[in-house]
């Protein structure tokens, strides 16, 4: 029996989530003194205009009064609460679709692996140091390449994320990337593109010794892994995309279903065998809640 699929098939693979998104970086490339201080500078300039104590006072009280505003409207339910864009309600787990007819009917079918690609600046400028700006144009360009030929390369998608448990500004930045198996990985590591970066990086590291570089893979064979989500948006596995033939048509099929009946237990989602009470207090409070019926499938 094949699982629920939670997004319909599409014509291309989605653009990996791992794309910088300059807006997050640069603000998290400053202190937060160092923002305040630079808000403080503009008030200043602010101060030589004709009616200083208006240009002051005026604009911040009303953007403020306008952010209060529209903060209790979403809260209150009067306005759309844009963070809850892309949330998916209700739980849901990664199945990847069979190549034959992107059915999603066995969990933990195949091989994983993860590589895991970090950067970290160092200098007092951060992201404007020498050097970081270049690294980071290699890694979208190797991103745009994988996205263009995902199937040839092996290539799932990705997500990227900056540390919330590093210094509090210049951050750890890390790309998460996902690929059928190990051995994908090491060949492009070893085309074109990627040798190009890696001898710009031999030849230039020495100059850059604030930038940081790190990488880790983890290859998980088939039952090896999982993933649920709960009003999650798609992250991690749930970002990937795999390409399969329906009805003699190529499509790109995101793994995520409906998590219920085995999918509800980790062993079930790594396609194991799980008893229908395999942990019994999640049993309870999940029939207190939401009744039997919920575990069927």
């Amino acid at each position: 029996m094949a699982f629920q699929r939670v997004f319909d098939p599409l014509k291309s693979k989605p653009v990996s989530q791992s794309q910088r998104n300059l807006t997050t970086i640069l603000r998290d490339n400053f202190t937060i003194p160092t923002w305040l201080m630079l808000g403080a500078l503009i008030q200043g300039v602010l101060s030589f205009l004709p009616y200083p104590n208006i240009a002051l006072v005026a604009p911040v009280a009303m953007v403020l009064l306008f952010q209060v505003t529209r903060t209790a409207l979403q809260s209150f339910g009067v306005l759309k609460n844009p963070r809850m864009d892309g949330i998916i309600p209700g739980r849901v787990a990664a199945v990847f679709p069979n190549e034959k007819d992107g059915q999603h009917d066995k969990a933990g079918d195949q091989q994983v692996c993860a590589i895991i690609l970090g950067i970290r600046s160092n200098h007092p400028l951060g992201m404007f140091a020498k050097g970081f700006k270049e690294a980071g144009d290699y890694f979208d360009q190797m991103l745009a390449e994988l996205d263009k030929d995902a199937t040839k390369h092996g290539y799932l998608g990705a997500s990227g994320w900056i540390s919330c448990a590093d210094r509090g500004h210049a951050s750890e930045k890390m790309g998460l990337l996902y690929f059928n198996s190990a051995q994908a990985v090491h060949d492009y590591a070893h085309g074109p593109l990627h040798t190009k970066a890696m001898q710009w990086w031999i030849q230039a590291h020495k100059s850059m010794p604030y930038i940081g570089l790190m990488h880790e893979i983890l290859e998980a064979p088939k039952g090896g892994w999982e993933g649920i989500y709960m009003n999650y948006h798609p992250t991690g596995l749930g970002a990937t995309s795999k390409e399969v033939e329906i009805n003699g048509t190529k499509a790109w099929v995101n793994p995520l279903v409906r998590a219920k009946g085995p999918l509800l237990w980790s062993r079930g989602r790594m396609g194991k065998e799980s008893g229908e009470k395999d942990w019994q207090e999640f049993h309870d409070a999940v029939v207190q809640e939401d009744g039997e019926g919920f575990f069927n499938v």
